[in-house]
């Protein structure tokens, strides 16, 4: 889904299935809302930009949050086809596995669209606590919830010992994310930020610890 920083494309689909022009909708709309705010886009914005009546909108929708929501989850749940669909899992090793969804995620929370999306998230969140908890719920959790499945993969081939893998993952994650973002939203990524090295140091933290890893790679 590529984002004009000035225009988004409007109109419905002419062919494809009513599955296909709803989903169109929703990515629409959510380019709207990364571009202009939430509070900032309306209902009669949306249908204008997708080509549909606010009518048809709101026959689908209570409101354009509710709209949001859907549109999140949408877009998290191709992200999540997208990473489950990289490797076999039963042919690579969990190492291996982390490291290519690892890459996918970063790549994603870091593309610019994805951190206006963020400031304008936390920024308006504090507002609507209610709409925080649903993106929340679509959002991370439900990351969170494919990487707990995969370790629940590994620890019924004896490959990864049983252990609490939801808070496993939120662990990753915040690993992997929560530095990078931070600096990136204050400009303070330096452009020769090693996103790869990155990658592989947190890999191997989670992984093993400090204890197990490498001496080359305990400390950068």
């Amino acid at each position: 889904m590529d984002i004009s920083p000035h225009k988004v494309k409007a109109g419905r689909p002419r062919a494809g299935t009513e599955h296909e022009r709803h989903a169109l909708m929703l990515e629409q709309a959510l380019e709207l809302f990364m571009l202009e705010g939430v509070s900032q886009t309306s209902v009669a914005r949306i249908a204008n930009v997708c080509g549909v009546s606010t009518r048809t909108i709101y026959e689908r929708f209570d409101n354009k949050y509710a709209l949001l929501i859907a549109a999140i989850k949408h877009m998290v749940e191709k992200d999540v086809s997208a990473m489950v669909q990289i490797d076999n899992l039963s042919n690579q090793t969990l190492h291996q596995v982390l490291t290519d969804i690892g890459r996918f995620m970063l790549n994603r929370v870091l593309e610019p669209r994805m951190l206006s999306f963020f400031k304008i998230g936390v920024a308006e969140a504090s507002h609507l606590p209610e709409l925080a908890r649903a993106m929340k719920a679509v959002g991370p959790e439900r990351i969170h919830q494919m990487l707990s499945d995969i370790f629940s993969f590994y620890a019924a081939k004896n490959m990864l010992p049983t252990l609490d893998f939801k808070r496993a993952a939120e662990s990753y994650c915040e690993l992997l994310i929560a530095a990078p973002r931070q600096k990136a939203l204050f400009g303070v990524l330096g452009a020769d930020w090693d996103a790869e090295a990155h990658l592989a140091f947190v890999v191997n933290l989670f992984l093993h610890g400090l204890h197990g890893m490498e001496p080359a790679n305990a400390v950068k």
